[in-house]
C-alpha cells in the first residue's frame, strides 16, 4: 500500500515534468518567433482624398487606381491657412453604411509595413494615421471624430518598405484638445480601425508631390514576447515559493506603513525635493488637468538665472541651494495665484499661465525679472534671470515649451536679465 509520503512525492514529480514541459513550449514560442501578417486589400478599399480645398485652400490631391498601386499627387499652395494638406485616405469600412460599427481589430499587431515610392530626389516628411471609430468619442457618418493614431517621419530616405511600431504612434495633443480626451481615451486605440490615411507633414514646402502606395501590411505575434516571458516568470516563481516553503516556514511580520510617508512619497515622485516646485512628471499632471478653454489662451514663461554656473563652484552648494529655494518662492510670491512654477532642470524653470494672453504673460516676466533683481540674496548676491514667453497655438505641449526655450535663448544672446517672446 503505497504511503502519504510517497503519494507527495509521485505529485512533485508529475509537477516537476509538467513544468519542464510547460517551459519548452514557452521557450519554443520565444525562439521560433512565430508571425502572423495582415496585407490590406487596395483594391477593395474605398479610396478618397481630401485637401484644403474644403476650407477655401487652394491645394489639390488626387489619387488614381492602377497596376502598381494607388498613385496620388499632391500639389501643395500656401494660402490664407497656416498649414495647407492634402490626404490620400485609405477606407476599410464605409460610416454610413455598416452597422455595426466594425473595422479593423489591430491592437494585436506590432508594426505596420509600407511599401511607397516617392517620386522625387529626397523623400518628404510623411505622415500616417490610422483612424478608429469607438462610440466613447466617435459619432455615426462622423468622419471627423475619428481617433488619429498618427506617426510623422521626415528622414530624407527611407528604405521601401518602411516598417514602423505601433508603439511609437501617438495622438495629436489637437485632438485630445478639441475633444477632452486628455484624462479618458487620451491614448492610441487600435481596436476598430476604420481608415489608414497617408500624407505629407505639416512640415513640407510649397510644391509638387506625387508617391505610389504599393501595399500596405500589417504584422505581429500570435503571442507577445511580453507574455510568454511572464507566463515563464510565473511558472518558475511559483516553484521557488514552492521550494522556500518548504525549507524555510513561513515566519508571519506585521509591517505597518505610516500614511504620512506614503503620501510623502507620492507627492515626491511629482515634485522637486528641493525646492517645492513640480518637476517635469507633476508639469503633465498639471496640464493633462487644464480645461480645454485654459489652453485656447495658455502661455509659457521659460526661466533661466543668469550665471547659475558660477554660483556652486564660487559659493559652494549650500548658498547655491538657498538661492534656488529662494527663487522658486520669489516666483510663487511675485506670479498670480493661478500660475504654476516647475523646475525644468538646474538652473531653469517655467511658469505656466493660464487663460494668459503673450503681451499679460510677457508683463509678468518682467515683474518676476525685476523682482529677482531687486531682491536680497544670501551673501549680498547679486542674481538676475532671463526669460522666453510663448503662447499656445494649434501645437502639443512639446513644441510650446520649445518655442518658449528658443525665445529665452534669443533673449540671453542680446544680453542676461532680458525678456523675449
Amino acid at each position: 500500500m503505497p504511503t502519504a509520503n510517497n503519494t507527495q512525492k509521485s505529485k512533485e514529480l508529475y509537477a516537476a515534468i509538467s513544468l519542464i514541459f510547460l517551459s519548452l513550449i514557452v521557450l519554443a514560442l520565444l525562439f521560433l518567433n512565430i508571425e502572423k501578417h495582415k496585407t490590406i486589400n487596395l483594391n477593395a478599399a474605398d479610396i478618397k482624398v481630401a485637401d484644403d480645398r474644403e476650407v477655401l485652400g487652394a491645394s489639390v490631391a488626387k489619387v488614381v487606381k492602377t497596376n502598381h498601386g494607388l498613385e496620388f499627387t499632391c500639389q501643395i499652395t500656401k494660402s490664407h491657412l497656416a498649414q495647407p494638406y492634402c490626404e490620400l485616405i485609405i477606407n476599410l469600412q464605409d460610416l454610413s453604411k455598416q452597422a455595426p460599427f466594425t473595422g479593423l481589430d489591430l491592437s494585436n499587431y506590432e508594426q505596420i509595413g509600407l511599401w511607397i515610392k516617392h517620386s522625387h530626389p529626397t523623400q518628404p516628411g510623411t505622415r500616417i494615421e490610422l483612424r478608429n471609430f469607438n462610440s466613447d468619442y466617435s459619432v455615426k457618418e462622423n468622419e471627423i471624430i475619428l481617433k488619429h493614431n498618427s506617426l510623422e517621419y521626415l528622414e530624407a530616405y527611407v528604405n521601401n518598405p518602411v516598417w514602423l511600431k505601433l508603439n511609437d504612434f501617438s495622438i495629436p495633443q489637437w485632438w485630445n484638445n478639441s475633444h477632452n480626451l486628455t484624462l479618458n481615451n487620451g491614448g492610441t486605440d487600435f481596436s476598430n480601425i476604420y481608415s489608414i490615411v497617408i500624407t505629407p507633414t505639416t512640415q513640407v514646402q510649397q510644391g509638387n508631390y506625387q508617391l505610389t502606395v504599393e501595399r500596405i501590411k500589417f504584422k505581429g505575434k500570435y503571442v507577445g514576447t511580453t507574455t510568454l516571458i511572464a507566463v515563464l516568470i510565473m511558472l518558475w516563481s511559483i516553484v521557488l515559493g514552492y521550494v522556500i516553503r518548504r525549507l524555510v516556514p513561513a515566519k508571519k511580520v506585521d509591517v505597518e506603513i505610516p500614511e504620512q510617508v506614503v503620501q510623502t512619497l507620492e507627492f515626491g515622485t511629482m515634485s522637486c525635493p528641493l525646492t517645492g516646485a513640480l518637476n517635469r512628471i507633476g508639469l503633465r499632471k498639471c496640464f493633462d488637468q487644464l480645461a480645454p478653454t485654459d489652453l485656447q489662451q495658455l502661455s509659457i514663461i521659460f526661466l533661466n538665472i543668469d550665471y547659475f554656473e558660477d554660483l556652486y563652484s564660487n559659493n559652494g552648494h549650500k548658498i547655491a541651494d538657498e538661492i534656488l529655494q529662494q527663487f522658486v518662492n520669489e516666483v510663487d510670491n511675485t506670479c498670480r495665484s493661478s500660475d504654476t512654477v516647475v523646475r525644468w532642470n538646474a538652473e531653469e524653470f517655467l511658469l505656466v499661465c493660464p487663460d494668459t494672453k503673450l503681451s499679460q504673460a510677457v508683463d509678468v516676466a518682467d515683474k518676476i525679472r525685476l523682482t529677482i533683481q531687486e531682491t536680497t540674496w544670501p551673501n549680498d548676491i547679486k542674481i538676475s534671470c532671463s526669460s522666453g514667453v510663448a503662447q499656445m497655438h494649434d501645437e502639443d505641449l512639446n513644441d510650446l515649451i520649445a518655442r518658449a526655450n528658443r525665445a529665452l535663448y534669443k533673449a540671453k544672446n542680446t544680453g542676461n536679465n532680458k525678456t523675449a517672446a
